[in-house]
């Protein structure tokens, strides 16, 4: 007959052993954006073509475990976008922004600019924001256009050894990859000399 109390020892020590493995092997620092959602709206769905079209995004953890998701921009210089939109015109031509680099240097620890640059996530929870583009930058006439916009995670290779240490003390994966989405909007005022596809 097997004691009690050794049963009791067996399994406090497979409990401990299990508890040792796991934190000499935590969990992936970055996860792809299988684990998102990204997707973007509009209020309207027809602009006048010298007005700013108003954009909104929406982010939301798709999976089981809390994770990081980027805001708008990276916070360190050369300022990059993690969350960008573009026209695409009748004859599928993209249109992009184009983006300056202004950005001024200050001083802050890798943490701090971690802690402006990145929302936690928990399952299920989502974050929003607002994106805005300027039809007179690109010059559009009337028509009908698609809005593309694309979410960037961070780029695993741009982090330092130094960098990815601070980034496990942060408890949480961060989300790498990809993740784009669409809509269709109309300009109207001057026509344009072109025939607008009406396929879009």
């Amino acid at each position: 007959m097997k004691r009690p109390g050794l049963n009791i020892l067996f399994g406090a020590a497979c409990i401990l052993l299990a508890a040792s493995l796991s934190a000499r092997n935590p969990g992936p620092l970055f996860v792809s954006t299988a684990d998102i959602s990204f997707r973007i709206f509009s209020d309207q769905k027809s602009y006048e073509n010298d007005d700013e079209i108003q954009l909104n995004y929406r982010i939301t953890n798709t999976s089981n475990e809390p994770l990081y998701v980027p805001r708008e921009w990276e916070v360190a210089c050369p300022r990059v976008p993690h969350i960008w939109a573009w026209f695409e015109d009748h004859s599928g031509n993209h249109l992009m922004p184009s983006f300056t680099g202004d950005c001024v240097p200050t001083k802050q620890t890798f943490q701090e600019r971690m802690s402006k640059e990145a929302v936690l996530l928990k399952p299920g929870e989502s974050t929003y924001g607002p994106l805005k583009l300027d039809p007179k930058v690109f010059h559009l006439a009337a028509g009908r256009y698609r809005v593309e916009a694309s979410l960037t995670g961070w780029h695993e290779e741009r982090f330092t050894p130094e960098e990815r240490a601070e980034l496990e003390k942060m408890g949480h994966p961060f989300v790498t990859g990809e993740a784009p989405d669409s809509l269709t909007i109309i300009l109207t005022g001057d026509l344009p000399d072109h025939p607008v596809d009406r396929r879009m």
